[in-house]
């Protein structure tokens, strides 16, 4: 493996173990970690003259984030739901309306993550990519059932395998 791989794959490494670390600490600390992954996949995909992984890379990261975003509103407004009842049928409403929007945008994100670990699959020869994208996707798809949060660590730990390697 030459050394701009190498380097980026490295910081790639650090990114994913940086969401997986601060995660307990709640989900707006993990995006430095989804950062510094996307950043080291902007390099891979130089060093692969892929520029596919580049753009799903930013896809996933963007969508994640408005995910996140959508997610925060969505606990926000369930709260002020239990301010009083007459206000809490509209509030609760929007919570859930919040909710499917985080969903949808999650389920975006685990799209492009599905398509950029097939692209580093292919371009690297590494099938753990593969299998991460495949981990990831059915995580994404089974997320609000509480398995496909585990089933996304499972990507996420075959990504650490592929970086790793």
């Amino acid at each position: 493996m030459h050394e701009p791989v190498k380097s980026a794959s490295e910081r790639a490494f650090i990114g994913v173990i940086l969401q997986l670390v601060l995660l307990p600490l709640g989900v707006v600390p993990s995006i430095i970690g989804y950062m510094v992954e996307a950043a080291a996949l902007y390099s891979l995909s130089q060093a692969f003259n892929n520029p596919a992984i580049a753009g799903y890379a930013s896809n996933a990261l963007i969508t994640a984030v408005m995910s996140i975003l959508a997610l925060l509103i969505s606990i926000f407004f369930l709260f002020v739901s239990f301010l009083g009842p007459s206000i809490s049928g509209t509030f609760l409403g929007i919570s859930m309306a919040m909710f499917l929007v985080s969903y949808v945008f999650i389920l975006l994100s685990g799209r492009s993550y599905r398509n950029l670990y097939n692209e580093l699959a292919n371009s690297s020869g590494i099938s753990e990519f593969r299998s991460a994208a495949k981990w990831m996707w059915l995580g994404v798809l089974l997320f609000i059932v509480i398995v496909g949060a585990i089933l996304a660590l499972v990507g996420r730990i075959f990504a650490l395998l592929g970086y790793n390697r």
